[in-house]
């Protein structure tokens, strides 16, 4: 919670620094809109995460390499700093033989706000830096006992949303005269160490921190201005 707190703050010292310096009145755009995909490599705990119970003992559900897609919505505060909304949803493989988790995966549903910051020139290009903040949400497939059944069973089980931060950068290309295309890439991470989902009567804990390395490339369109 201590990093969660720090990301919180290092985002309001940023945009507060950035506007006072652009202070002047300057043509600028109101809105950005993204689409995009690309692919979700997790790290950490995640590679070898696991479940234990009692009766089944400990078992291997490590994530494998998934892949993911999103939005950005995007207010312009000045010329150059964006303050937005991202959704992403990650649906990862899952590293078991086991042919009960043959059509199951993990998912990761993060909801976030994000502060951008571009280094506009005077050609197409305009790389840019980009931290967020929200919450997790786990869908992982876990093994739980199903008591309608009395026996034990494989749910996508959904785990209590958690506080999640990142930050990366990236670069933007204009392919008209009010958009382009973009390729960027962000480090994620979760505090889903203790976090329960909750199947029947039982609780379980998800148990590692949820980190992932996101490649993305998709369009954005700007709306506007002022």
């Amino acid at each position: 919670m201590k990093m969660f707190s720090l990301l919180l703050v290092a985002l309001l010292t940023l945009g507060s620094v950035v506007m006072a310096q652009e202070e002047e009145e300057t043509v600028k755009d109101f809105m950005e809109v993204a689409i995009f995909g690309g692919g979700s490599l997790p790290i950490g705990g995640l590679t070898d995460w696991s479940t234990t119970n009692p009766t089944t003992g400990t078992e291997e559900l490590g994530t494998k390499f998934g892949f993911d897609a999103g939005f950005d919505v995007g207010h312009f505060l000045t010329p150059t700093l964006v303050l937005g909304l991202n959704l992403t949803y990650g649906q990862y493989g899952i590293d078991s033989d086991s042919a009960a988790v043959a059509s199951l995966h993990h998912r990761l549903i993060c909801p976030s706000v994000y502060l951008k910051y571009y280094f506009a020139g005077e050609s197409n290009f305009m790389p840019y830096v980009k931290v967020h903040a929200g919450v997790d949400v786990a869908k992982y497939t876990t093994r739980v006992y199903d008591g309608n059944e009395e026996s034990y069973i494989y749910r996508e089980l959904s785990y209590d949303p958690a506080p999640a931060f990142g930050l990366g950068g990236g670069v933007f290309y204009y392919t008209f005269d009010y958009g382009g295309i973009f390729a960027e890439a962000n480090y994620h991470m979760a505090l889903t160490s203790d976090v329960k989902g909750k199947y029947g009567d039982e609780e379980y804990i998800f148990g590692e921190t949820a980190s992932v390395l996101e490649i993305h490339a998709g369009l954005k369109v700007f709306f506007g201005g002022e």
